[in-house]
């Protein structure tokens, strides 16, 4: 490689700008340059054309306007002189990019096409890199997808691992952009900042920072975003870097408005505009025309409707238009036409549907299903503002089905659960103002009851649905010699890894490098892991649905293709002893203060269906918390707080039941996903729920039915017993009791033996040994995770594991149940990969350990425990606690709890039975009431 190359690679970190939404440009101040410092870089130019960076000079002192025009001319001068240096072309692209993206677009072009001529491979990546920027910006999505490509071929024959790291951001981008498959946008993006950082150009740190956190958004992942956000000001800052510091100042106002918007707060609002304005005036600063589009929506979005602030609001948003069409932004004037329609709905119907069919129209061109769905969303709350409540109930829902295939584009289901979180609010939204319109007579009550209860099913658990709809009705995939063998090692390695970061003595260092390692593992196993067994679902033409014409440019969801329970068939399967009661945590109105639905119960009985309000979620969060506080406290202290929660949630809907209702199946929304519903009680000093009633919990009607409908097996069968796993890593003598199931992933090398886990797993043993179950009791050493892999399941009735659990909320793939290795390719660490490749034939899972229901909760989709893993494996029901348990508690209510199973009860009957006799006893509910199934 020639010398000249060689300087050129390192400094090349200014010539990319842009990938994704508007990388923000490396930019020194925003003010005129000194009139002789544009002249010294023509000098420098003319002295040493061969010098790239001599070009970039331009660029880095003509951050305002007067010294980009002054800038632009320079440059065509040179340009004209230097034929044969596509650099300063390059440059004149970045030049032209904030104000006039239509030139830099062309600039772009011109240079790339000389970088290819000449044989550059970096300048060509580096000049498709932007032209792909502006193209997709400018809604040429087909011809930046083909550079997309070309840049892709050009890096990896290059053999250059900059340039290929470049690719791996630009292929994320695209994928990030049009709103498809940002579960591999967000891996792609993750194997790029291990190659990027620390060693990488600032240049090339801002380039990946800036989509990571846009896809982290998109999936929900908030805190993670925020970090990367605090890391681009970082960089921001220290390059002197305007441009970046407007994308960050914006995205930290966006990010701020969409948390408000999940967890309200007072007077949250007056500061989110302070943000708004500040990032406006970040963009001034920056002479950036799309951050200064993007700011005045979302000004205009927070602005209230007294006269001035909808005078201000309506001179944002055409100021937003008007840029979107100078700088040919389709993007940026679909979303400022629907905020404007929107706004325009309350005081002027026919402009707001103008503006709106408008938006809608341009997003159905723009070939990007989360425009297109947010479109839609914006066509239903205009219909809510101004039409009949029917029909905007019908325009709601074919929002929904536009949300539905923006679900599909993904191809995985952790970022289709991700991702359909963030429309949650849309779901509640048409559920509880369908109840409305029934309650007020406006659609028939029946008819409304009906259409909630499907929206409320269209929501709910539905990746762990369609998994096990996929499991039953298509044969499992073939997976290749060759990706099954590259698959175990990554495995082999991974559990190595894992092995090692469970060593006590590990220093500071050699632990985040170790976790460092272990994310690149856990990426590179996701994207060998075998192709989920899907259910996929037809797309319909607009003529097949009835749709308007702005879907056709795409595929409708077709969700009727999944087996979704109706509210008939689901009354029709209840017995005359069981209600279903569907819980709805919505709020009662959204940030800018319009109807969103509330909250609400539907008690399901055979006899029929009521709904009934409960409080918003944003007051049930705390509430929830504070009944699980006062229940760690062991001195009966929760019992006011549990009779209050029981009079807001239950007591109108069990009043309403038929006097042979003594089974409740809850599917809890929310934050009653936490709830321990058994402690709730009429009274303060009367008995608890669980005295009353049969209790289980299920993720939805349409996973019961699912279950439901599987054949029984015969009796018998084996009872796979697992207690206190000896992991051989404590030293003789020095061996540590623990009082407590629990523990955190980092400190699992710390936990200590579990003795009365012992005693439990004999007890279990002893209970089923005159049962057609047989047990095979594993304890220490023996309660391994290879024992547990190497079992035949399709013997096994009963897993019983008692054992320390870790939960890892933010990395939800970690926790784990924590056994003995039992092999020296395994870890001990049994975790959601490896439990749902275990296949359970409709066993019953007993998980007596910490927090086995606990985990991240994702709106709609539910919480990603163990326990749900278990079920995707094929369990048909799984007992598992909310809270740590105390190990000789945990023995005792599992000893009564077998031995009500092995008098022939059901799962939950036994829970019951074996509740009710720990709380006569005197027992606190932190000793059972934690444990659901």
């Amino acid at each position: 490689m020639t010398a000249r190359r060689r300087q050129r690679r390192g400094r090349w970190g200014g010539f990319t700008l842009a990938v994704g939404l508007a990388l923000g440009i490396p930019a020194h101040a925003a003010a005129p340059p000194e009139p002789s410092a544009l002249a010294r870089c023509e000098e420098a130019f003319d002295a040493h054309p061969e010098d790239s960076d001599a070009a970039m000079c331009f660029f880095r002192n003509a951050q305002g306007l007067q010294g980009r025009d002054e800038a632009r001319r320079r440059l065509q001068g040179l340009i004209a002189r230097h034929p044969d240096r596509p650099w300063l072309t390059l440059v004149l692209g970045h030049t032209e990019l904030l104000s006039e993206p239509a030139l830099a677009e062309a600039s772009y072009r011109r240079a790339a096409l000389a970088f290819r001529s000449q044989g550059d491979a970096e300048g060509e990546v580096l000049a498709g890199i932007n032209l792909r920027s502006v193209l997709g910006m400018r809604g040429q999505t087909e011809e930046a997808h083909q550079w997309v490509l070309r840049v892709g071929e050009v890096a990896r024959a290059s053999g250059d691992a900059k340039l290929e790291v470049r690719a791996l951001i630009l292929e994320a981008a695209e994928l990030s952009d049009l709103g498809q498959d940002l579960g591999r946008a967000y891996r792609l993006l993750k194997r790029a900042e291990a190659l990027a950082f620390p060693g990488g150009t600032d240049g090339m740190k801002k380039q990946l920072l800036s989509p990571l956190a846009t896809v982290s958004v998109n999936l929900g992942r908030f805190d993670e975003a925020l970090d990367i956000y605090a890391r681009l000001a970082e960089l921001a800052e220290r390059t002197k870097d305007a441009g970046t510091e407007a994308r960050v100042r914006f995205a930290l106002a966006n990010l701020a408005f969409q948390r408000q918007e999940e967890r309200p707060e007072p007077g949250g609002r007056s500061g989110l505009l302070r943000l708004a304005r500040e990032a406006l005036a970040a963009s001034g600063r920056a002479g950036s025309k799309v951050f200064e589009a993007m700011s005045l929506r979302l000004v205009a979005e927070l602005l209230g409707d007294g006269p001035g602030e909808r005078r201000e609001a309506e001179e944002a948003l055409g100021r937003c238009i008007d840029i979107a069409r100078e700088t040919g932004l389709p993007e940026r004037r679909i979303s400022c036409l629907w905020t404007r329609a929107e706004r325009r709905a309350a005081v002027d119907a026919a402009a707001a549907w103008r503006d709106v069919d408008e938006a809608l129209s341009l997003a159905a061109g723009h070939d990007n299903p989360l425009y297109l769905a947010s479109a839609w969303r914006a066509r239903s709350m205009v219909a809510f503002r101004t039409r009949p409540l029917p029909e905007a109930l019908g325009e709601a829902e074919r929002a929904l089905d536009a949300v539905e295939v923006l679900r599909q584009w993904q191809r995985d289901a952790t970022s289709q659960a991700e991702l359909f979180s963030g429309w949650a609010s849309d779901y509640h939204r048409l559920a509880g103002r369908t109840l409305e319109a029934g309650e007020a007579s406006a659609v028939p009550p029946r008819q409304a009851l009906e259409r909630a209860f499907a929206v409320s099913e269209r929501l709910r658990a539905r990746t762990l649905f369609e998994a096990l709809v996929a499991s039953r009705a298509l044969p499992a995939q073939e997976e290749a010699p060759e990706h099954r063998e590259a698959r175990t090692r990554v495995l082999r390695a991974l559990s190595g890894t894992q092995r090692r970061l469970l060593e006590p003595a590990l220093s500071a260092s050699e632990r985040a490098r170790l976790l460092g390692e272990l994310q690149e593992l856990e990426r590179r196993e996701r994207e060998l892991r075998p192709a989920a067994r899907r259910m996929e679902l037809p797309f319909a033409s607009p003529a097949e649905t009835g749709q308007p014409r702005a879907l056709e440019q795409r595929p409708t969801a077709r969700h009727a293709e999944l087996p979704f329970a109706s509210l008939a068939a689901t009354e029709q399967r209840l017995g005359e002893e069981e209600a279903l009661l569907v819980f709805l945590a919505g709020t009662d109105h959204d940030l800018q203060g319009e109807r969103a639905g509330g909250a609400w119960v539907l008690a399901v009985t055979r006899e029929g269906t009521r709904a009934y309000r409960i409080p918003e979620r944003a007051r049930l969060r705390p509430a929830v918390a504070l009944l699980s506080g006062l229940i760690e406290r062991r001195d009966g202290s929760e019992a006011g707080t549990a009779a209050a929660l029981y009079a807001q949630l239950l007591a109108p809907a069990l009043r309403g039941l038929p006097p042979k209702v003594s089974r409740l199946l809850l599917v809890p929304d929310g934050p009653l996903h936490d709830l321990p519903f058994a402690a709730l009680r009429e009274r303060a000093d009367g008995p608890p729920l669980v005295a009353r009633y049969e209790l289980a919990r299920v993720p939805s009607a349409s996973l019961l039915h699912h279950w439901r409908e599987q054949p029984e097996h015969p009796p018998g069968g084996e009872a796979l017993v697992l207690a206190d796993p000896d992991r051989g890593d404590t030293a003789p003598g020095a061996a540590k009791v623990a009082s407590a199931r629990g523990g955190v992933f980092l400190e699992t090398a710390s936990l200590g033996a579990l003795p009365e886990a012992r005693r439990e797993g004999r007890t279990v043993s002893e209970a089923l040994e005159d049962t057609a179950v047989k047990p095979r009791l594993l304890m220490g050493a023996d309660a391994s995770e290879h024992a547990l892999k190497a079992s035949r399941w399709d013997a096994v009735r009963i897993l019983h594991v008692a054992a320390h659990a870790v939960v890892d909320v933010e990395s939800p793939e970690r926790s784990a149940l924590v056994l003995a290795p039992g092999a020296a390719g395994e870890d001990g660490l049994l975790q959601p990969r490896e439990i749902t490749e275990l296949r359970l034939k409709d066993a019953l899972v007993v998980l007596s350990s910490c927090r086995g229901a606990s985990g991240a909760l994702l709106a709609g989709e539910g919480v990603l425990s163990l326990a749900r893993a278990f079920f995707e494996s094929g369990a048909r029901a799984v007992v598992a606690s909310l809270w740590p348990m105390r190990d000789a508690e945990a023995a005792a209510l599992l000893e009564r709890y077998y031995r009500h199973l092995a008098a022939g009860q059901g799962a939950a009957s036994a829970l019951r039975e074996a509740q009710r006799e720990a709380w006569e006893d005197g027992e606190p509910a932190a000793m059972w009431a934690g444990l659901g199934v």
